[in-house]
């Protein structure tokens, strides 16, 4: 009894240890399952908040494996984390505001694609980096050439100034001679005005001499013009009225050279009777007149134009062909009129003076380079030209008297009193030929009556030039 009282109790203890332990796992077990339950929950809620964030099957794309891998070697970071942070330096890098977003990132880089024909950004960045490199090496290049340009100017600017440092003391050196030389101006005037004073005295001394000397020769000239008259009217009576009628020559000017022998009228064609014997030279020019007795000079000492005025164009042996320059209307050359040149002689050469200035351009301008012209004309048909009137010379032939200007001031530089003095020798010249010529009854020609007696008209030269 007591056997089984123990027995029963160990079994009792063990059962009753059972029920606690079979207790203690329904309890564990319950509070087991309700937390798989709540872990359960939890497990679906995260992978409900996974897949906000990302999906299952984009879990399996390379390049979201690629991003994870990057992630967790930087740091064991999340896939987010990366991406934030990854966006925060992205944002960082391309504006330099770590919070701006994605769409914000988005606008911008589009904007500035836009304004580069859409290129990717990071081309478009090359590109400028490209331009900012290159802009930089050109900016380097202008400094490198500012300051070799800064240096040229400098060297430049030293060399200007020595330039006119060497000008400046050759200024000086001028202006100390130009004060040499007004010093000696001055002394050279003070010395012209002492001798002009001293030339004016002798000038006024000698022109009371010479007008005391001109009063006695008139005396004397008054005597001998007396005598004159007195020996004029003696021989007049011992001549008798014969001497009246006595043949008077003809005088050199008025000389005929020649006769028209032939006229081919439509031709304007003449044939002369001298050629090559009688020194006849191509290009020579003479007046026609009717006859000898109309050669000769009016009331004022002219002389009649031809009736027309021929140039020989061909010599022969002893007649010459000459074309008609010009011929009076009315009055036509025909067989038997006489010719006239005079400065040419077919027995003689005549010698002649030429002096003044002479229009042979037909400008209207009297010039002393005319006298050339004329020259030439007299030795190249046959005459001769010499300077000084003597025994022998048949004509002068004078131009227009030389214009000589007001009297230079002593102060007036020495060319211009050397011309001066030139112009009035000249004058004076021009004055003694004259009266020289007149006295010797030499016959003087002025440049129309040389033109007439030549068989030139000075209108026909005119034009002709």
């Amino acid at each position: 009894m007591a056997s089984r009282t123990s027995t029963s109790v160990g079994v009792g203890v063990a059962l009753t240890l059972l029920g606690l332990t079979s207790l203690g796992l329904f309890v564990t077990s319950a509070v087991l399952y309700g937390k798989w339950n709540q872990t359960q929950r939890e497990l679906n809620d995260a992978k409900v908040g996974i897949r906000d964030f990302i999906s299952d099957g984009e879990r399996q794309q390379d390049d979201i494996r690629q991003i994870a891998e990057a992630a967790r070697k930087a740091g064991r970071q999340s896939l987010v984390g990366y991406l934030v942070k990854s966006n925060k330096d992205l944002a960082t890098a391309i504006t330099g505001n770590g919070n701006d977003s994605i769409d914000r990132l988005l606008e911008q880089t589009r904007a500035e694609s836009a304004k580069s024909n859409n290129q990717p950004l990071l081309r478009v960045a090359q590109d400028r980096s490209a331009q900012i490199e290159d802009l930089t090496k050109q900016l380097e290049q202008a400094n490198s050439a500012r300051l070799a340009a800064q240096a040229d100017l400098k060297s430049e600017q030293e060399r200007v100034a020595g330039i006119v440092q060497r000008h400046n003391e050759s200024l000086a050196a001028l202006n100390s001679e130009v004060g040499t030389y007004k010093g000696q101006l001055a002394d050279y005037r003070s010395g012209i005005d002492t001798v002009q004073n001293q030339m004016q005295k002798q000038f006024e001394a000698q022109l009371a001499a010479g007008k005391s000397r001109e009063t006695e020769l008139n005396g004397k000239i008054s005597d001998l013009q007396q005598r004159s008259l007195i020996l004029e009217d003696q021989l007049a009576r011992l001549r008798g009225e014969r001497s009246k009628t006595t043949a008077r020559g003809t005088a050199e000017e008025a000389l005929v050279d020649g006769t028209i022998i032939g006229v081919n009228a439509t031709q304007k064609q003449v044939f002369l009777s001298i050629g090559r014997r009688q020194k006849v030279n191509v290009g020579m020019t003479f007046a026609v007149y009717n006859d000898a007795n109309s050669i000769k000079q009016d009331s004022e000492g002219n002389y009649k134009p031809g009736k027309a005025t021929v140039e020989v164009v061909n010599v022969g042996e002893d007649s010459s062909t000459a074309r008609i320059i010009s011929e009076t209307r009315g009055n036509p050359i025909v067989n038997g009129d006489v010719i006239a040149n005079a400065a040419f002689d077919p027995d003689k050469i005549y010698k002649f003076v030429v002096f003044g200035n002479f229009d042979t351009k037909g400008t209207g301008m009297p010039t002393a380079a005319g006298r050339t012209d004329v020259a030439a004309m007299v030795t190249s048909w046959g005459g001769e030209v010499v300077d000084d009137l003597d025994g022998d010379v048949d004509f002068l032939v004078l131009g227009a008297k030389p214009v000589l200007p007001p009297r230079p001031g002593v102060d007036q530089p020495i060319e211009v009193v050397q011309e001066y003095v030139r112009l009035e020798r000249s004058v004076n010249k021009y004055n003694e030929m004259l009266k020289q010529a007149t006295s010797m009854g030499l016959p003087v020609l002025n440049e129309n009556r040389f033109y007439t007696l030549v068989g030139l008209k000075p209108v026909s030269r005119k034009t002709a030039q």
